[in-house]
């Protein structure tokens, strides 16, 4: 990067339970420069949020740390990626779930750890801070509700869903995962605890798409019944897929509450929109597990219903774009954000009547 005639950078962060991705712009040709996705140092402190809302409530100082290491290596990667040219960072958007966004700007969570899960704030924010020896402006978009961020709101403003009488469907598989039901008068969202399952399910597994690829191919050769279950004579050791890398028993049984959690979770929001599955237009699939997702094992873990056969858009880290678009066009952004809050209704789904009825259905592959 040494030696780049570079006037203004911009930076586009999604910041991730398990991971943080980093996008950098030349504000003025709006080229890409640079990027780079790392694992989120919190991760150390818990896997999920809800382990770290409590280390914060338990032990006050934590929320410093937490809030410390993150910005220490998003600091640490930007010189690392721009070298000389850090210093031309003039702007920052950092879209992240709820959770996140409070923790890197030092807000409270207490109101995250119980009903009736309130936040701090969910409005867009700007602060200002100096960095490599000048002040910057760092923007945090809007966000729904406290477990509905900022994270899938921006992803859905830059797809553009929601325009038409029909609905668009954007499922966003990470550790928290997100679902947005979307159509140009009403939206109805929630948030589902999936755990590292979409991340790194089974040990030995680069990527949480070979752990669902390596199920879905046990299913097939019928290794692993419909109840989830390791057949004989793999239940007690496991089924080896490669060297290191091995299915046990409880691998699957972590996959199936993770994809119950979702599918439950679009069943749920189909009922409250009074809509069936195939009345669903578009259907975005977004963060990095979605990004490498073969659909077809989708289909035949019971993750996606099977009525969506060649609806499917895989979007790829759909924050991240949204960041990045919310450097170039501000307004436009925010505006969108806001139509879709005014039309939307988060939903806690443990408080649905038929919430556990369609959990206990989709749990069997």
């Amino acid at each position: 990067m040494a030696g780049c005639n570079i006037e203004e950078i911009g930076v586009a962060v999604d910041l991730g339970s398990t991971t943080i991705a980093i996008q950098c712009f030349d504000m003025n040709s709006k080229d890409n420069i640079g990027e780079i996705t790392f694992p989120n140092p919190q991760y150390r402190y818990g896997a999920d949020v809800i382990t770290r809302i409590r280390h914060c409530i338990d032990e006050p100082r934590m929320a410093d740390t937490l809030k410390s290491i993150v910005w220490d290596a998003i600091f640490a990667e930007l010189e690392r990626l721009l070298g000389e040219q850090q210093s031309c960072i003039a702007t920052m958007v950092i879209s992240g779930n709820t959770t996140m966004q409070h923790l890197l700007r030092g807000l409270s969570v207490q109101g995250l750890a119980y009903a009736p899960f309130e936040a701090v704030t969910l409005d867009k924010a700007v602060e200002h801070m100096t960095v490599f020896g000048k002040g910057i402006s760092v923007v945090y978009p809007p966000g729904l509700s406290a477990f509905v961020g900022a994270d899938i709101l921006t992803g859905a403003a830059y797809l553009q869903m929601g325009q038409t009488d029909v609905y668009d469907l954007l499922v966003d598989l990470g550790t928290n995962g997100e679902l947005l039901l979307l159509n140009r008068t009403r939206g109805y969202a929630a948030s589902t605890a999936c755990g590292p399952v979409f991340d790194h399910a089974i040990s030995g597994a680069v990527y949480g798409s070979e752990s669902i690829h390596a199920i879905a191919s046990c299913i097939k050769r019928k290794l692993i019944d419909h109840n989830g279950v390791i057949r004989e004579p793999f239940f007690e050791k496991g089924i080896e897929i490669d060297k290191g890398f091995v299915i046990h028993q409880q691998n699957v049984r972590n996959f199936q509450l993770a994809k119950g959690a979702i599918y439950s979770g679009i069943c749920c929001l189909a009922d409250e929109a009074g809509i069936s599955f195939s009345e669903i237009g578009n259907i975005y699939i977004s963060g990095g597990f979605g990004f490498y997702m073969d659909v077809r094992d989708a289909f035949t873990v019971g993750l996606l219903p099977k009525e969506w056969r060649g609806k499917i858009t895989v979007s790829g880290n759909s924050s991240l774009k949204g960041a990045a678009e919310f450097l170039f066009q501000p307004d436009t952004m925010q505006k969108r954000c806001e139509e879709i809050i005014s039309r939307t209704t988060g939903f806690e789904l443990a408080d649905l009547p038929q919430f556990e009825t369609r959990y206990v259905q989709a749990l069997n592959f």
